[in-house]
């Protein structure tokens, strides 16, 4: 090979390798930005959707009793009972919200 072609070919090797870390940059940009990009939309999408904030202060209770027939002859059954809860359940908007999708 002659000094030319030499030249030729490291000249064609370091346009490869110069376009290759162009190409990276810019992968490591965009990445960048599509992970920002999620965020933003994320915030914006929590700061404008309606919604209720869950308490945690308030908690309901259930109380559970246990009852067995009289009658010594059948098995004995328990069963549970649910006391309603104390605490309410409320709403920021003036409108009712639909939700949809569930199974």
């Amino acid at each position: 090979m002659t000094m030319e072609g030499t030249q030729a070919a490291d000249a064609r090797i370091l346009a490869r390798d110069r376009a290759l870390s162009l190409l990276n940059n810019i992968t490591t940009y965009v990445a960048f930005a599509a992970v920002a990009g999620v965020g933003i939309l994320g915030t914006v999408s929590a700061l404008t959707i309606p919604g209720v904030a869950a308490s945690s202060t308030s908690s309901a209770t259930a109380s559970a009793t246990t009852s067995t027939p009289s009658d010594s002859s059948s098995t004995s059954s328990s069963s549970s009972v649910l006391a309603p809860s104390s605490g309410s359940v409320s709403s920021s908007s003036s409108s009712g919200v639909a939700v949809s999708g569930g199974s």
